[in-house]
């Protein structure tokens, strides 16, 4: 038969001398340690057949190790004998390692019995204790030791139930405690983590560092600690950790003591919250275009409905060619102003877009289409399976793809390629990903790439900001506008934007939307279109109020007009005395020394809860556009708005 190997772990010389020498005597070849650590090394060096272990000990205790040994398998099938002074009053701690024989510490000649029954009990490979104790005659309870393990034990919950990581190395640096949260922290087993080198178990630079500090700590001399601190954490895995260590003395050697603190929630925090801080920061210095642009959108609007209807009016009635040829460029100019004016008042926080529903991946193509064919430019649009169809204004969308493409056209200088995917996300499992404030529920996501060469880490940040540009100034230059027009359209959607550019070149633009149903009307005012139909128009300003009346008398209709609120109010009132109604109400939200149409709304709702009204304004920003079903209205227009709207108005509701 082989040789024994056995393995004898006390930290007491006395209890190793008399283990040795029955072990000795029974034919076995032994090796011994005074503690886990050293019985790890002599394990490396010779793997033994069966190991006796106390399980008091200083650095890595018998319990800890006898949990390595029983977790690691080239070593488990070890024969793993427990020796300890405290079996009687902790014998749970050689049930949770699996030892397969537990003996008391007693009398020399009462323990040889015991220690060779157990290597008996090897040689017959009986495995696998039943939690009896050997070796309890003529022994009993100690108060002393139990109130020594209740302390303990107090300890080492503490250890387990801390957030915060807690390591002990030897002066080697080797771990010979580690609490959970450590463990965790390491992404390792503890079986693998104690006994290791600390530096075995961390990235550079941070090896390299802490091998130098423990090479010039000096038990003589002070012992400084080594800090790696919140500005400057350790990088584990996806995680930044913060770690103290703190060298302790200990009579003419030391130990250390180490605190790992998982920071990279709080940092991702303070990332959104940075991020918030730069939105508002770009918000404000929106604000004062915001101002203008409602107050010269309301006024030109006015102006720009006039000038259209009249021209579409005159448009319908020319029975001459030419001039309805003439007539027909004019109201394209027209649709080009009120685009420019529409986008203008993107700026707005209040700006309303004018929703349908579009098939994205028809839209994207056919701008990049557009805009690259004479280019040279090639490029590749990949959508999902599943292609979403999305309710967004179609040519604020169109709007932001042009300029994302005119971006990278300039960017790439006549040779490259724009790549574009569309896929649908979950914004919570996206938000979590990217570090990103972004919407919960369903999102499609946008990413667009160019090969041109990138932009610079220090300005990537101030790209939405307004009147920032990279390109000279002028009329055929940049105005620093095209990315800031994106930004508010993207955010008047719902959506989310923002750029990555690595340092290897080439810009990526992400943009996420919320993922909508198509526009749905409202059927409970539909009736079959007929002539004659009562309609009531009010605005403050007479070519408004004739203008709207031509295009309503165009399709039949007999229209009542009224320059106020309370005037609209008055007319309604005496209809309904009359035991009538208006068919369609149109009011102003917008009037100057007078009722306004939002409360003019009001009063005839309290009238005729059944009656049909429209909401009208030159700010298409204004909350009652935005939200008119929450204010007595079932349906809103925005001026300037064409013969078609009145139109589609006339087929909906009357």
């Amino acid at each position: 038969m082989n040789e024994i190997q056995a393995l004898v772990v006390d930290n007491s010389p006395v209890i190793r001398r008399i283990l040795s020498y029955v072990l000795e005597a029974e034919g076995c070849c032994v090796q011994v340690a005074e503690d886990g650590l050293e019985a790890l090394d002599c394990i490396t060096r010779q793997q033994p057949d069966i190991v006796f272990t106390d399980l008091i000990m200083p650095k890595i205790d018998g319990e800890k190790l006898g949990y390595i040994i029983r977790n690691t398998p080239e070593l488990k099938e070890i024969f793993l004998v427990v020796l300890s002074g405290v079996a009687l009053e902790d014998n749970d701690a050689t049930v949770r390692i699996g030892a397969d024989v537990c003996i008391a510490k007693g009398p020399a000649a009462a323990m040889k019995v015991h220690i060779k029954a157990a290597l008996e009990q090897f040689l017959a490979n009986k495995r696998g204790g039943n939690g009896s104790i050997q070796g309890l005659e003529g022994l009993y309870p100690r108060e002393v030791t139990s109130e020594l393990l209740v302390s303990k034990r107090h300890r080492e919950v503490i250890l387990r139930r801390m957030t915060e990581g807690v390591v002990e190395l030897n002066h080697q640096g080797r771990i010979v405690m580690a609490n959970d949260a450590a463990v965790e922290l390491f992404a390792e087993s503890e079986a693998q983590v104690l006994g290791r080198h600390l530096v075995q178990l961390l990235p550079q630079p941070a090896r390299e560092q802490i091998s130098a500090w423990m090479g010039q700590l000096d038990v003589s001399a002070s012992l400084p600690p080594l800090v790696f601190s919140y500005d400057e954490p350790i990088l584990m895995g996806e995680r930044q950790v913060t770690f103290n260590l703190v060298p302790v003395a200990e009579g003419e050697a030391f130990f250390i003591i180490g605190i790992l603190q998982n920071v990279s929630q709080r940092k991702m925090l303070e990332q959104r919250q940075r991020q918030l801080e730069k939105e508002l920061q770009r918000i404000r210095k929106l604000d004062a275009m915001s101002l203008m642009a409602s107050g010269i959108s309301h006024d030109f609007n006015n102006l720009l409905t006039i000038i259209s209807g009249n021209v579409e009016m005159a448009r319908y009635i020319s029975r001459d060619e030419n001039v309805s040829q003439l007539l027909g460029e004019s109201t394209k100019a027209l649709n080009l102003t009120a685009q420019l004016i529409r986008q203008f008042t993107t700026f707005s926080d209040n700006y309303l877009p004018q929703k349908s529903q579009v098939r994205l991946r028809a839209l994207i193509d056919e701008v990049l289409f557009r805009e690259l064919t004479a280019t040279g430019i090639g490029y590749r649009l990949e959508c999902s399976d599943d292609e979403p169809d999305m309710t967004v204004d179609p040519h604020l969308i169109s709007q932001v793809f042009a300029n994302l493409t005119m971006n990278a056209l300039d960017a790439m200088g006549g040779a490259g390629r724009i790549e574009v995917t569309v896929d649908r996300v979950d914004g919570k499992e996206e938000a979590a990903s990217t570090g990103q404030s972004l919407p919960g529920g369903e999102l499609v996501r946008i990413v667009f790439s160019d090969s041109g060469p990138g932009i610079a880490p220090s300005i990537v940040e101030q790209v939405f900001d307004p009147y920032f540009s990279t390109k000279q100034k002028g009329a055929q230059k940049g105005m620093g506008l095209g990315l800031t027009i994106v930004h508010a359209i993207v955010k008047k959607h719902g959506g989310t934007v923002w750029i990555e550019s690595p340092l290897t070149g080439g810009c990526t633009v992400i943009l996420y939307f919320p993922l909508q149903g198509a526009l749905v009307v409202n059927p409970n005012h539909r009736v079959p279109k007929g002539q004659g139909r009562q309609i009531l128009v009010m605005d403050d300003e007479e070519m408004m109020r004739l203008i709207n009346k031509k295009m309503f008398e165009h399709f039949g209709c007999t229209v009542t007009l009224a320059t106020t609120g309370q005037e609209a109010v008055d007319l309604y009132r005496k209809k309904c005395a009359n035991g009538k109604r208006f068919d369609l109400v149109l009011l102003d939200l917008r009037v100057d020394g007078g009722m306004g149409g939002l409360e003019a709304a009001d009063k005839i709702a309290a009238l005729d809860p059944e009656a049909a009204m429209v909401a009208i304004s030159g700010d298409s920003g204004n909350e009652v556009i935005r939200y008119y079903t929450e204010h007595n209205f079932v349906a809103a227009l925005a001026k300037p708005f064409s013969i078609d709207a009145v139109e589609d108005l006339v087929n909906r509701f009357l």
